[in-house]
């Protein structure tokens, strides 16, 4: 189980469930959201929930089931982008650096919808939420982020992971693994 201290939302909390099946995040101040790994996909590694098998996968969020539709997670960084939608809302979680995903309002980035971005790491997840959004010289509003795009966010972030190498340096990478003695 992980506490942390959110600036706008108080306390989050991030469990894990049925021996690393389920992730469940709540809080004083957000609802509780889940994601559950269901049925019996192949299991990668790389990935803290197990798969990026949206077939495989069931998120609730306050309650509500909503669809989860993953990238494949392989070389490229759009390939790390989770999409979500339902009860007319989506979200895209896609990498914005090497280290940490932005979430946005939306099935796309557009530079004014970006909510906030998320870093986690084994110790902890944090969400820097945006006030402002400079777009092509520009300062522009960023939407308000509410208590479910936290929730959101912190299940997407301890589910999936976040940050993304740029494609060659993980294809370089990659390479060198393969031909190096390890």
């Amino acid at each position: 189980m992980l506490e942390m201290w959110d600036a706008r939302y108080g306390t989050v909390v991030v469990e894990t469930t049925d021996a690393g099946r389920g992730i469940v995040v709540s809080g004083d101040d957000v609802p509780t959201a889940s994601i559950t790994r269901t049925g019996t996909p192949e299991i990668r590694s790389d990935v803290p929930i197990g798969t990026r098998d949206g077939q495989h996968l069931q998120l609730l969020l306050d309650g509500e089931e909503y669809a989860v539709r993953p990238g494949r997670g392989r070389f490229s960084r759009r390939s790390y982008r989770v999409r979500v939608s339902g009860h007319g809302q989506e979200w895209l979680f896609a990498p914005a650096t090497p280290s940490s995903h932005r979430l946005v309002k939306g099935s796309g980035y557009r530079g004014d919808n970006e909510v906030g971005m998320f870093t986690a790491d084994e110790a902890s997840i944090t969400a820097e939420w945006s006030t402002e959004i400079r777009i092509a010289g520009m300062v522009a509003g960023a939407p308000d982020s509410t208590s479910p795009d936290c929730a959101l966010g912190f299940v997407l972030a301890a589910a999936f992971g976040t940050g993304a190498r740029l494609m060659m340096v993980a294809i370089a990478s990659a390479a060198a693994d393969a031909f190096l003695p390890g």
